[in-house]
């Protein structure tokens, strides 16, 4: 016997002795003194993992040609058999001076299979589709176990190494092959379940530890086996090198027959389906219902999980993208540190229970507003909307959100609560958080819904809210009024009514507008003039209408709060919590990052007031130039009226002073913005009507409102230390059991209206026995019996007689029925 090196995976190099190999031996063993070419080479196929079906190895020797002692090596080509025994027979000889047989080998594909140059690297490991290691074996020494255990492990891909094929590809990832490498033993059951999973045979665990895996069939006459076990990738004993798994044997072929069973499989477990899965659950989220898991497994395995298996493979995957429900919260607290760390200002407010652990306190309430978004609201409007929304996880609760409006009337997510349950102590604590902490003590109007919670806040003296101090100005959002109206009186005509009320900016407009409701329903007017009214108040028209509001909403009169979190913080309802917290900071800076970049392509020494603002002020130096202006010369008066006669020959007056700039129309004192009467009379005594315009629609209070950037807190790893309390969920209010399906509100989408049609003339408004054409549809219909039909109908049915086949008598009456009976009697 003598000893032979296999070499491969790497490239040839020239040095002072002659060729060298930069990569130690891939495989040693010791050869039989008769061993033959061919045998050399299906052993060399064994031992590197080489697809021999798919590619051809070209053999290259290292020959010593040097005289006497001296070492000078060459490369000898091996491609016969000859070649290789006068090879084998002078190294056993010793002829050669050198004891052992390296073998330089390189796998090209057999589609192109052409001896290399022995100096090119070789590219045997991508080129074949398989992964070659390059630690050093000993086979043919020991047990069969020990052989098990040194078995070689993949290599990491060269840079230039050539891509593999889409077949290769494809074929690489579905099969299995010894040489296979895998980052996790996850990965690698992962791969072999599904490998057995889609030719529909089963398998079962022999051994599985922390270092090995051996799988086998379960077919009592099948010997099909899998061993597999952990390896470094960097092939050393660093205590840093990565760790890989590696398939190093696989006994045997499969002699099973496939089962004709498809509606589940054994080794299909609720892990394996949530790893399938995770791009459906990413897309969707909590969202994907267990029928379209199931759809989705089959399409992919032709086998259907059971609704019990689909649902826990769910859950999994929500798991393993957003983490675990309870350990989420625990995640929470140092996450909020991380951002406060690396967004000074950031404000962070707990709600919580203590315990008997004084370092674990229970969970009712966390609120947070990020630093960019509180330095963004100075530059805003003084207005922001609160509202809140339902969470559909594991523990339930609320979120409650608080949006403000920029120059441009986009939205900025100012700040945002999670709470357990929606009341008036959640509500006003959030409420106080968000006065002292965010929003500063400047007077706000605050548009909101009708949660009867938060309504009850703004009449408190010491809520920082008080509308009757002065403290803020609180209106109802008008989609919330509309829903309400739709609610209770189930009309629609008169939704259209209040939304048409609700919205216009001159008094007469506005009373016409609610003339008409009082005329078409009493109760609802009734209603509507009630709406937001404290006791002896009349009516409250400020709080929901426009013409009434006095400026405080600047034209804004929908909460838009509920559009904010669906839009800008996709699936938000569905997420753990801490995933939850991570969403609104990583769509928050995507929002500043957009709307900064817009802000800052307008030219502030050019454009002084936002794309929106001077869209409307071109709409309405249009309207303008179709304007006539009349001054009036009035006595006692410390400002200038106009009169300004439209082309409908509406007239409007206009007051221009010092601290006095209006219109009858108020548009000016209701959005900030000049209307076109205001601008003619502009035009007509020559001033600059941008001076009109309210400062907080410049150009740059809107850069400065997004100007602000967020800075990532990094991964867990790069986190600072926290010391602070934990926090624990309430596990008390988790069922047994699945969790009912929890449905979003679906304000503010609205449902398509039902309309109701005539069945005789087809039109809208009114029924069949009111219509008009009754009289005439009857005439017709009496006609029909004797005439022919029309396209379409069917004729009338005529009655037989079934004695003389004659229309217009019965056989009772027939003339014929004696005679028959006569001859019956006879017969």
């Amino acid at each position: 016997m003598f000893p032979i090196s296999i070499y491969t995976g790497g490239a040839v190099e020239h040095g002072p002795m002659g060729v060298t190999y930069n990569k130690p031996p891939l495989a040693s063993y010791p050869a039989q003194d008769d061993i033959t070419f061919d045998e050399l080479k299906r052993t060399i196929y064994q031992l590197t993992g080489i697809n021999e079906e798919k590619n051809s190895i070209i053999v290259n020797a290292r020959w010593k040609a040097g005289p006497g002692a001296s070492h000078c090596f060459v490369l000898l080509p091996i491609s016969e058999n000859s070649m290789w025994r006068m090879l084998a027979e002078r190294t056993i000889s010793g002829a050669t001076g050198w004891s052992i047989v390296e073998l330089f080998v390189e796998a090209v594909p057999n589609s192109r299979c052409t001896q290399n140059d022995p100096g090119e690297k070789s590219q045997s490991n991508v080129e074949c589709g398989e992964k070659t290691p390059e630690h050093p074996l000993h086979i043919g020494f020991g047990t069969e176990e020990d052989q098990e255990e040194q078995l070689p492990v993949e290599e990491e891909e060269e840079e230039e190494s050539q891509e593999l094929t889409d077949e290769q590809s494809i074929d690489e990832e579905e099969s299995l092959y010894v040489g296979r490498t895998f980052d996790s033993k996850d990965d690698l059951k992962q791969a072999v379940m599904e490998y057995h999973i889609k030719q529909n045979r089963e398998i079962e665990t022999i051994h599985s530890a922390s270092d090995r895996y051996t799988v086998k069939c379960v077919a009592p006459k099948c010997k099909w086996r899998l061993y597999a076990r952990t390896k470094d990738q960097n092939y050393c004993a660093q205590p840093t090198a990565k760790i890989i798994w590696m398939i190093v044997t696989i006994h045997n072929e499969h002699v099973c027959s496939n089962k004709g069973d498809r509606m589940d499989h054994i080794n299909m477990s609720a892990e394996f389906i949530s790893r399938s899965i995770l791009d459906l659950i990413k897309k969707k989220g909590d969202a994907c219902t267990v029928k379209e898991i199931q759809e989705f497994v089959h399409k992919q395995y032709q086998s259907t999980p059971s609704n019990g298996k689909a649902w826990r493979a769910k859950e999994l995957a929500l798991a393993r993208l957003f983490g675990e429900w309870k350990e989420s919260y625990a995640k929470l607290a140092p996450y909020l540190n991380a951002i406060q760390v690396a967004n000074p200002g950031t404000k962070v407010e707990w709600w919580s229970d203590a315990t008997a652990d004084p370092k674990m306190r229970h969970f009712r309430g966390v609120a947070w507003a990020f630093a960019p978004a509180i330095e963004g609201f100075k530059q805003c409007r003084p207005v922001i909307s609160v509202d809140s929304t339902i969470l559909c996880g594991k523990y339930g609760g609320r979120m409650l959100i608080a949006v403000a409006y920029d120059a441009e009337d986009q939205l900025l997510p100012l700040a945002f609560a999670v709470i357990k349950d929606e009341d008036d102590e959640s509500w006003s604590w959030f409420m106080r958080w968000l006065r002292l902490e965010v929003v500063g003590p400047r007077p706000l109007c605050v548009i909101s819904g009708w949660q009867d919670p938060l309504l009850r806040l703004f009449n408190q003296p010491d809520s920082g809210w008080c509308t009757s101090m002065g403290q803020a100005f609180h209106r109802y959002c008008s989609r919330y009024l509309c829903e309400n109206m739709r609610s209770s009186f189930k009309k629609d005509y008169l939704v259209k009514w209040v939304k048409w009320v609700l919205r216009q900016n001159q008094p007469h407009k506005f009373h016409q507008g609610m003339l008409r409701i009082l005329e078409s329903n009493r109760k609802a007017y009734n209603w509507l003039i009630k709406v937001g009214t404290r006791p002896n108040e009349e009516n409250a028209y400020h709080v929901w209408s426009l013409c009434e509001d006095g400026g405080r909403r600047y034209g804004v009169m929908a909460i838009n709060g509920k559009e904010c979190v669906f839009d800008l913080f996709p699936k938000i309802q569905k997420l753990p919590i801490a995933a939850l917290v991570e969403l609104t900071f990583t769509k928050s800076a995507e929002t500043f990052t957009s709307k900064r970049e817009a802000a800052s392509k307008i030219d502030v020494e050019k454009q002084l007031w936002s794309n929106k603002v001077m869209a409307t002020l071109d709409v309405r130096r249009a309207k303008m130039s179709k304007h006539k202006v009349v001054s009036i010369q009035s006595e006692g008066i410390s400002h200038d009226e106009f009169e300004v006669k439209t082309r409908s020959k509406v007239k409007h007056t206009i007051r221009l002073g010092n601290d006095q700039r209006s219109c009858s129309c108020q548009k000016p004192q209701l959005t900030g913005i000049p209307c076109s009467h205001l601008l003619a009379v502009c035009a007509f005594r020559s001033l600059n009507a941008d001076l009109l315009v309210d400062e907080a629609y410049s150009a740059r209070q809107l850069f400065a409102t997004w100007a602000p950037q967020f800075h990532s807190p990094g991964s867990m790893e790069e986190w600072p230390d926290y010391a602070g309390v934990s926090y624990s969920p309430d596990c008390k209010s988790i069922k047994a059991g699945r969790r009912k399906s929890v449905r979003s509100p679906s304000f503010p989408r609205k449902k398509k209206s039902r309309e109701h049609h005539c069945r005789l003339c087809g039109q809208s408004g009114h029924y069949k026995d009111s219509c008009s054409r009754k009289q005439g549809t009857e005439g017709s219909a009496s006609k029909s019996v004797s005439s022919p039909s029309g396209p379409g109908k069917q004729k009338s049915r005529e009655r037989h007689c079934s004695l003389c086949g004659q229309t217009g008598h019965y056989k009772t009456s027939c003339s014929r029925e004696q005679g028959t009976e006569g001859s019956a009697s006879e017969s």
